[in-house]
C-alpha cells in the first residue's frame, strides 16, 4: 500500500520519538521528585529522633534541593515535547483524515459510515493530542510517584503502612463494584429504554402527507398522540439515564473521599497516636506517613483519570486508523441522464434518498480527481479553514481562498474566528451547520475539479449562494445541481433523475431546455 492511506497506519513524523523522549524524562522526573520529597522526611525524621550528624543532615538537604532542580528541569523539558507530541499528532490525523475524505468523494457514504460508528472526527483527534501530549506523561508519572512512595513507607514500617492504604484500597473497591454493577446495568437496560424512543414516531402515510381530502385532520391527531406518547418514553429515558448516571457519580465522589489526604491523615494519626503511646512505632517513624501517607492520594487518584484519557485516546487512534486506512467506498449504479462538457444541468429528484444515490452514482463514473461535490449531508470540516479551502489546490493561498469564502458567503464567519482562516473548526470555535455546508463549497470553488455536483438542500433559504457559484463555476465545470424540482435559480438543462433516456445536449447560452 502506497500514498496517504499507507502512511495513515503509521505516526506522524516527530511524534513517536517525542512521545518517547518525554515519557523517559517523566520518568526521571518523577523518581528526582520523590527523592527529594523522601530527603526532606527522612531529614525530619533524623531530627526528631536526635543524634544524626551536622554532615549528615547536610548531605540530605543537598541531595532534597539537587533533585528537586534536576526533577523540575527535566519534567519542563518532558512536558514541552508532550505539547509539541500532541499539536504534531493532531496534524497529523487532521491531515490522513482530509486525505481520506479527499480521496473518497462519495463524502455522504464515508459521513455516514462514520455516524454509524458513534463517533466524531473532531472529538476522536482531541482525544489522541490528549493522550499524546498530557494522559501518557502525566500516568507515567502518577505510576512512579505511587510506587515509589508506597515503597518508601513499607520500608519504614509495614504495618503502619497498610494502615495508610486502607481508605484508598477501600476507594477502590467501592467505585470498583459501582463500576461494574453501572456497566451491566447499562448493558442489559439501555438498548431496551432507548429503543421505547424508536416506536412511538409518528406513522403517517403518503396518503396523508400529500394533503389529500380529509386528511389534514387525521395527521394532526396522529402527529398529537405520536408527540405525547413520545413525551412520556424521553420522560421514562431521562429517569433511567439520571438515575444510573447519579449512582456511578455517587461511587466516584465516595471514592475521591477516600482517596483524600484528609481521610488518610485520619486514619495515619488514628491508628499511629496509639501505636506510639504503646511503643510499637518511635515516635519519628510517624512522619513519613503523615507527609508521605497524607500526600499519595494525589498521584493515585490522578491514575485514574489519567488511565480514561489513555484508553480513550487508544480507542480513538483504532477508530480513525480504521477510517482512513479503510477502503474506497464505491456505490453502484448508472446516471440516468448525460453529464454535459461545461454548463449548467439541473436535475430534480423529489425523494432526498434517490437524490443522496445519485450523487453517489455520479461520483462512482467520474473519476475522483475530476469530481467534487456538496451534499445535503453535513459537511465534514477537518484542519485549518485556509488548508481545507485550498486543499484541491495547494498552491492557491489565502486570496483565493477569500476569494472563494466570499463567493459562498461564508467570509464573515471565518474572518469573525478567532484566527480567522487560520482557525481550526473545534478547536478555535464551533461553526454552523450551514456555515460548515458553505465553507465546503468554499473549497470547490476554490478548486479545479471538472465535474461538480451541488445539491440545493445543503443551502436551504439562500438561492443567491447557490446563483452565485453556479455561475462561477459554469464556465469551467460540468455543474449538476441536484433540486427537488424545478427552478429558475440556474439556468441550464433540466433533467428527471428518474427518465428512461438521456437528457438533450446542453442547450444555447441563456437558454433554458424542459
Amino acid at each position: 500500500m502506497s500514498g496517504p492511506r499507507a502512511a495513515a497506519t503509521a505516526p506522524g513524523e516527530g511524534v513517536l520519538w517525542r512521545t518517547r523522549t518525554a515519557l523517559g524524562l517523566e520518568a526521571v522526573g518523577a523518581v528526582a521528585t520523590v527523592t527529594s520529597v523522601i530527603a526532606l522526611v527522612e531529614t525530619c525524621r533524623r531530627l526528631l529522633a536526635g543524634g544524626a550528624s551536622e554532615s549528615g543532615l547536610l548531605r540530605l538537604v543537598l541531595a532534597a534541593a539537587g533533585a528537586a532542580a534536576a526533577g523540575l528541569v527535566v519534567q519542563t523539558a518532558g512536558r514541552a515535547l508532550s505539547r509539541e507530541a500532541a499539536v504534531r499528532s493532531q496534524e497529523f490525523h487532521r491531515a490522513a483524515v482530509a486525505s481520506r475524505l479527499r480521496g473518497d468523494p462519495v463524502a455522504r457514504l464515508l459521513h455516514a459510515s462514520w455516524r454509524e460508528r458513534g463517533t466524531a472526527l473532531g472529538r476522536d483527534v482531541v482525544a489522541v493530542g490528549l493522550m499524546a501530549g498530557r494522559a501518557g506523561s502525566e500516568l507515567m508519572s502518577a505510576v512512579l510517584l505511587s510506587v515509589l512512595s508506597i515503597g518508601y513507607l513499607f520500608w519504614v514500617d509495614w504495618g503502619m503502612a497498610l494502615v495508610t492504604l486502607t481508605p484508598i484500597l477501600l476507594g477502590f473497591v467501592t467505585f470498583g463494584v459501582i463500576s461494574a454493577r453501572f456497566f451491566r446495568d447499562m448493558k442489559d437496560d439501555y438498548e431496551a429504554s432507548i429503543g421505547a424512543l424508536d416506536v412511538v414516531g409518528p406513522r403517517i402515510g403518503l396518503d396523508a402527507r400529500i394533503n389529500r381530502a380529509g386528511s389534514r385532520a387525521r395527521t394532526a391527531a396522529e402527529a398529537k398522540t405520536s408527540a405525547r406518547r413520545l413525551a412520556d418514553a424521553t420522560d421514562e429515558f431521562s429517569g433511567f439515564f439520571i438515575a444510573r448516571i447519579g449512582t456511578l457519580l455517587g461511587g466516584r465522589a465516595l471514592a475521591e473521599i477516600a482517596f483524600s489526604p484528609l481521610t488518610v491523615l485520619v486514619f495515619v494519626l488514628v491508628a499511629g497516636v496509639p501505636m506510639v503511646r504503646a511503643g510499637w512505632l518511635p515516635p519519628a517513624d510517624l512522619v513519613p506517613f503523615v507527609l508521605v501517607g497524607a500526600g499519595l492520594a494525589a498521584p493515585l487518584l490522578a491514575i485514574t483519570y489519567a488511565v480514561e484519557e489513555v484508553g480513550e485516546g487508544k480507542k480513538a487512534t483504532a477508530q480513525l486508523t480504521g477510517f482512513v486506512s479503510g477502503g474506497p467506498v464505491v456505490p453502484g449504479g448508472e446516471i440516468p441522464f448525460e453529464l454535459p462538457e461545461r454548463g449548467v444541468l439541473t436535475v430534480t429528484e423529489p425523494d432526498p434518498g434517490a437524490a443522496g444515490r445519485l450523487i453517489d452514482q455520479v461520483a462512482a463514473v467520474v473519476p475522483p480527481e475530476r469530481f467534487a461535490a456538496v451534499g445535503a449531508e453535513p459537511a465534514v470540516v477537518v484542519g485549518p479553514v485556509l488548508a481545507y479551502i485550498t486543499a484541491d489546490r495547494p498552491d492557491r493561498g489565502a486570496d483565493a481562498a477569500e476569494r472563494a469564502a466570499r463567493t459562498a458567503g461564508v467570509h464573515d464567519a471565518v474572518s469573525a474566528l478567532p484566527r480567522g482562516y487560520a482557525s481550526v473548526v473545534g478547536d478555535d470555535a464551533s461553526l454552523s451547520r450551514p456555515e460548515l455546508q458553505r465553507i465546503a463549497l468554499a473549497r470547490v470553488l476554490a478548486g479545479d475539479r471538472d465535474v461538480v455536483l451541488l445539491d440545493e438542500r445543503a443551502f436551504p433559504g439562500d438561492p443567491d449562494v447557490l446563483r452565485a457559484a453556479v455561475e462561477d463555476l459554469r464556465e469551467r465545470a460540468a455543474v449538476v445541481v441536484v433540486s427537488a424540482g424545478p427552478s429558475g435559480d440556474t439556468a441550464g438543462d433540466f433533467a428527471l433523475a428518474n427518465a428512461s433516456r438521456p437528457a438533450q445536449s446542453a442547450a444555447p447560452s441563456g437558454e433554458t431546455s424542459r
